[in-house]
């Protein structure tokens, strides 16, 4: 893997700034806004039996928008885990933006490409396995 510092040109999207912000919002939107009266259920789990993926996402969402991290985890860790490390993306995009800072690149091999797309797929399973069980 290759490590480089990389200066933002003035056309480039900052998709930090775009999809932190979408974070943001549907963590405000969790807390000052009763979600969960109007969210639907899960059609799969109806259908199937069994949770999908998400299930827990929105449970997860409102109880990180009330500063309740562990009760989040409990209902999805892995939505959890993306909407803090979304947020934190945001706050990190907005400095190096206000600053001028160049942002840490990395540009992995396809072996290491291949090895991310595998534990991203682990991730996944484990997930759906812990929604399972648990829920």
């Amino acid at each position: 893997m290759r490590l480089f510092l990389k200066k933002r040109t003035p056309e480039q999207i900052e998709f930090g700034i775009i999809y932190g912000g979408i974070a943001l919002v549907l963590l405000g939107f969790g807390r000052f806004q009763p979600v969960l009266s109007f969210a639907p259920h899960c059609l799969f789990k109806g259908l199937i039996g069994i949770p999908c993926l998400t299930c827990g996402s929105s449970r997860a969402v409102v109880h990180l928008s009330h500063g309740n991290i562990l009760s989040a985890f409990a209902m999805n860790p892995l939505m959890t885990l993306c909407m803090i490390s979304l947020v934190l993306y945001f706050f990190t995009s907005l400095i190096t933006v206000a600053f001028d800072l160049p942002r840490i690149r990395f540009l992995p091999t396809d072996r290491e490409k291949n090895f991310m797309i595998a534990g991203a797929v682990m991730l996944l399973l484990a997930q759906w396995a812990y929604l399972i069980i648990l829920l």
